[in-house]
């Protein structure tokens, strides 16, 4: 039997998993990550290219660099994995609340919940996006990164990573956050292609 580490869902520990468990559990996430990633990108498929860099709104970002933010997510999620991350991070203390408090009611509700959001400066996109298709194999080269690492992690589970906002969580949570995180900017492209 192989320990889990603590789910943030829950308030007390999980239940020792047999490693069948813990991968049918990794591969779940896989598929659930895959699945965002894939309707993320056939939404930003629908965006008129005249469209691709022009703002939503005023003070809004364009298409463009929805995406590009999403795909700098998941770069610097590469990056805290393998531990060449150099931005930022907070403070203890309050990465201590954003993983017990935040990053709980968020996946409680698989949401982010009512903003306003400020993206931090490492992962906001830059003026002018990149054209869809490098963004679309940008995005597509960190995710199979994630992918074959969280594959490897559930052979030899308590793999964490050291997040700037969350401080250490495990690669499974990092990845059920990149799922909500590219959820909740997928609606942000469609109101562009209408």
């Amino acid at each position: 039997m192989v320990a889990l580490p603590c789910r943030l869902t829950n308030f007390v520990r999980a239940p020792a998993l047999s490693i069948d468990a813990v991968m049918t559990n990794s591969q779940e996430v896989i598929a659930t990550s895959r699945r965002a990633v894939e309707a993320f990108v056939d939404t930003a498929r629908t965006v008129p290219p005249a469209r691709w860099a022009i703002p939503r709104a005023p003070g809004k970002w364009s298409p463009g660099q929805v995406t590009e933010h999403v795909v700098i997510a998941y770069e610097q999620s590469v990056r805290m994995l393998h531990g060449t991350f150099t931005g930022s991070a907070m403070p203890w203390y309050q990465q201590l609340f954003a993983r017990r408090v935040g990053l709980r009611l968020m996946f409680k509700r698989g949401d982010f919940g009512k903003g306003p959001f400020q993206a931090p400066d490492f992962i906001r996109p830059p003026s002018s996006p990149a054209s869809f298709l490098e963004l679309v194999d940008r995005l597509e080269a960190a995710t199979r990164d994630l992918e074959q690492n969280l594959e490897a992690s559930s052979r030899k589970p308590g793999i964490t990573v050291g997040h700037p906002v969350f401080g250490q969580i495990s690669l499974e949570d990092l990845v059920h956050f990149l799922f909500i995180h590219t959820n909740h900017h997928r609606p942000q492209l469609s109101a562009t292609a209408a």
